[in-house]
């Protein structure tokens, strides 16, 4: 009886702490792996739109800027996610639910061209994600000189 109840308390330990070694921060990272394709992809056919929910909402003025700047003449024909550094992770213990905030900068390289040239283009840009409550959003400053 007191080895099953010794068996039974180390599989608990191994349990928890494979949960606080990152099995729970997986599901953060496939949403955001997720989230960030979708955007990429959004931004690349020039659905401006629905690529603005993936942005925060503190940054959508300058989402907006950056649009009416480039959407008529950039032409993205290409990305590719090169790295994703997760600058904040779950503390020891924590429970996902109680995990509502998280902060990643994504490296991704797109390919462009921009009129009225057709010669296409290569630039590597590092957003900044963050976590808010469930969600991922690109929280980058859009600046007007990435694409040039």
């Amino acid at each position: 009886m007191k080895k099953a109840a010794a068996c039974l308390l180390i599989v608990f330990v191994l349990f928890g702490c494979g949960k606080t070694a990152g099995l729970i921060q997986k599901d953060d990272q496939e949403s955001l792996a997720k989230s960030s394709d979708l955007y990429y992809k959004l931004m690349m056919w020039k659905y401006y739109e629905k690529a603005a929910q993936f942005v925060d909402p503190d940054k959508h003025k300058e989402f907006e800027a950056f649009v009416l700047a480039n959407q008529k003449d950039l032409n993205i024909t290409g990305y590719e996610i090169k790295e994703m550094v997760y600058l904040t992770e779950n503390e020891a213990g924590e429970e996902p639910a109680q995990k509502e905030t998280g902060e990643c900068v994504i490296r991704v390289l797109y390919t462009y061209y921009k009129y009225p040239s057709v010669s296409e283009k290569s630039v590597m840009v590092e957003d900044t994600w963050i976590k808010k409550g469930k969600l991922w959003y690109n929280s980058s400053d859009f600046g007007p000189g990435t694409f040039n």
